[in-house]
């Protein structure tokens, strides 16, 4: 009616690809029927899902391959979230989604705990799940859910040179990172807890022999 539009909101802007449905919403939610809720809101909202968490996801399995929703699932190193619910659910549901055909990635929903990620796919690998698809739900399958499978997530010409090289399996405890490159450039395998420990490994090394003065 002639009045002037309203100023340009970036915030607001910047959800726009996402209300489109250009872009996944990630919908945090752990029990099956929030889960089932979540898949619900988006088909009728007409947003393209990601389940986050999904501890219960294994339940609603079906429901998620239907619709081809996948799941950020984690964190795997927990308890069931039913009294009821088997001891091992929490480590044998990426399998159980794997079996149904859902895509799914590892995630531990806390950055302090991310460095624990490989062992998170462990365990799965050790309840059922291939260790072919564990590791890819920690490396392709990731990036292809959050849209990004172009650039990262595997060794191909063209793609983004994020490269580990270990000593063994890195889905394992006992493996040791050898050499880090991150877009192609190699970094130093150190952190706070290398330092600590050869800080502390020297006093030891110095400590007089037990039993003497």
């Amino acid at each position: 009616a002639g009045a002037p539009p309203p100023d340009p909101d970036p915030r607001a802007a910047a959800l726009l690809p996402y209300a489109r449905g250009e872009r996944p919403v990630v919908f945090d939610a752990d029990d099956a029927g929030a889960i089932e809720k979540a898949v619900e809101l988006a088909r009728r909202i007409g947003v393209r899902p990601i389940v986050g968490g999904g501890r219960e996801a294994w339940k609603v399995a079906g429901l998620l391959a239907k619709h081809d929703v996948p799941v950020l699932l984690g964190p795997v190193l927990a308890n069931p979230t039913a009294s009821h619910d088997p001891y091992d659910a929490p480590f044998a549901g990426a399998a159980v989604l794997a079996r149904a055909g859902v895509r799914f990635a590892f995630r531990t929903n806390d950055s302090s705990d991310v460095r624990n990620l490989p062992y998170h796919a462990g365990m799965a690998a050790a309840f059922g799940l291939p260790r072919e698809t564990a590791l890819r739900a920690v490396t392709l399958s990731a990036a292809e859910i959050l849209g990004l499978g172009d650039a990262l997530g595997s060794l191909e010409p063209g793609k983004i040179a994020d490269v580990v090289v270990a000593d063994g399996d890195l889905l394992e405890l006992r493996t040791r990172v050898e050499r880090v490159f991150v877009h192609g450039r190699e970094v130093p395998v150190e952190s706070r807890h290398t330092r600590l420990w050869r800080r502390y490994a020297e006093r030891i090394d110095d400590a007089p022999p037990t039993g003497t003065k």
